[in-house]
């Protein structure tokens, strides 16, 4: 009887255990160029955003053909729903290093907060798609005379514009 009492409460307890889902890292193939995240799992929810085929990202396939996708391999950088009919699961080891080519590497810096907005667009004009933590590597287009820049996290993921001043080459 007491054995029976130890199940039963162990298997109660399990049941309050919440195991983070599997995430796979793939990219966008899309016969148009480009898909969206959406807020919901639903072709009539909002697009937050969009990727362009060929971009990576980190998803976690649900039961109704959508998935979760999230900017890096972390629950918080969810960012929302994308049809996995639009994900090419990849190996991360898989990047190519001729995917580098043009860009630059850097570090968030920001003397006076612990992140950075990343936006929508060059302006604090466009809306804030992200923050990013001050030390985090993003790689960069190099163009010496622009205020704002976009900025690729460290699998090449596009994640917006960032002030110039926000980069730096030294930690």
């Amino acid at each position: 009887m007491k054995k029976l009492f130890t199940i039963a409460l162990l298997a109660i307890l399990a049941s309050f255990i919440t195991v983070d889902a599997q995430k796979y890292y793939g990219y966008v193939s899309d016969p148009d160029g480009y898909t969206f995240v959406r807020a919901a799992a639903s072709t009539n929810a909002e697009i937050l955003r969009e990727y362009a085929s060929g971009e990576y990202l980190y998803y976690t396939p649900l039961k109704n053909g959508w998935s979760k996708v999230y900017s890096d391999g972390s629950s918080s950088s969810f960012m929302g729903y994308m049809h996995t009919s639009r994900i090419v699961r990849v190996e991360a080891d898989d990047v190519e290093d001729d995917d580098l080519t043009g860009f630059e590497q850097g570090y968030i810096v920001d003397p006076e907060d612990d992140y950075v907005n990343v936006r929508k667009g060059p302006g604090t004009n466009y809306s804030i798609v992200c923050r990013l933590e001050v030390g985090t590597t993003v790689f960069f287009n190099a163009d010496p005379k622009s205020k704002w820049v976009e900025v690729y996290d460290e699998y090449m993921n596009y994640l917006g514009y960032v002030y110039r001043n926000r980069i730096s080459q030294h930690l």
